[in-house]
């Protein structure tokens, strides 16, 4: 126990050597807000949360509340990093100026919390301990964002269902390893039909993916592609014609000595 006592000791001693302040600091126009009316614990809670995921906290990092002062409501944040102290920096001197470029997803989330927070009747202010730094929050504007966004790709796999619901809808395909249709013309599907549950083919799609949430809300193949099924003799003729037998020659000896 003694021991264990020593090394927190330490620890600690060396988090105060390296210690880094931050603040946040929240007010109204009649500057009524103080440490015990301020904003409420489920607010602040999920304020925090956002702060973290915004700065990208390594396992060693540590970013604590380690003081809410009134006069105002204050919340002094605490770090033993300097890379944190300078994305906290570089995170709201952005945000301050409604500067998106270059945010994250998990930064831009806490663009809106703050603005929820501030609402029209709070203002906010961040700065660090010797304010060589400081920044004030006037209006957030934040970016309208597309719903969602395009991104080609590639798969392989055996198709597991093929055709439509009634005789003008869209068909579709379903490959076996993923979790979403792709949708087919009618030219392509009678193409694929041969393959049903036949052989691994090579699909080029274009999915729609959610912003907000990754998730695949639908695709659509755009060409595909059977694999060749030749056998090393007719590889080896394609590669002959192809290159002449100069190739052949240079991997010859590395691979059939004696």
């Amino acid at each position: 126990m003694q021991f264990f006592n020593y090394i927190c000791d330490i620890k600690f001693d060396l988090f105060k050597m390296t210690r880094y302040n931050f603040t946040l600091r929240f007010d109204d126009d009649n500057h009524s807000l103080t440490a015990e009316n301020g904003i409420s614990i489920g607010t602040l809670s999920e304020l925090l949360t956002s702060l973290s995921k915004a700065v990208s906290l390594q396992r060693d990092d540590k970013l604590v509340l380690s003081e809410i002062r009134g006069n105002c409501y204050a919340l002094n944040l605490t770090t033993n990093s300097e890379v944190v102290q300078e994305s906290l920096i570089v995170v709201h001197r952005k945000i301050s100026t409604n500067d998106y470029t270059g945010l994250n997803s998990n930064q831009r989330s806490y663009a809106q919390k703050i603005k929820t927070i501030l609402g029209d009747n709070l203002t906010l202010q961040a700065y660090n301990d010797t304010q060589s730094f400081k920044v004030e929050f006037q209006k957030i504007e934040l970016p309208k964002l597309p719903d969602y966004y395009n991104q080609i790709s590639t798969i392989n796999g055996v198709i597991t269902s093929i055709g439509g619901r009634s005789l003008k809808g869209k068909s579709t395909i379903h490959v076996a390893g993923f979790n979403f249709d792709i949708e087919i013309s009618f030219s392509q599907e009678k193409k694929l039909a041969k393959y049903f549950k036949e052989k691994e083919l090579i699909f080029f799609i274009n999915k729609k993916i959610s912003m907000d949430d990754d998730e695949i809300k639908s695709a659509e193949l755009e060409s595909f592609e059977v694999p060749n099924d030749n056998n090393f003799i007719d590889t080896a003729t394609e590669i002959r014609k192809k290159f002449g037998d100069e190739i052949i020659e240079k991997y010859k000896d590395k691979y059939f000595k004696g």
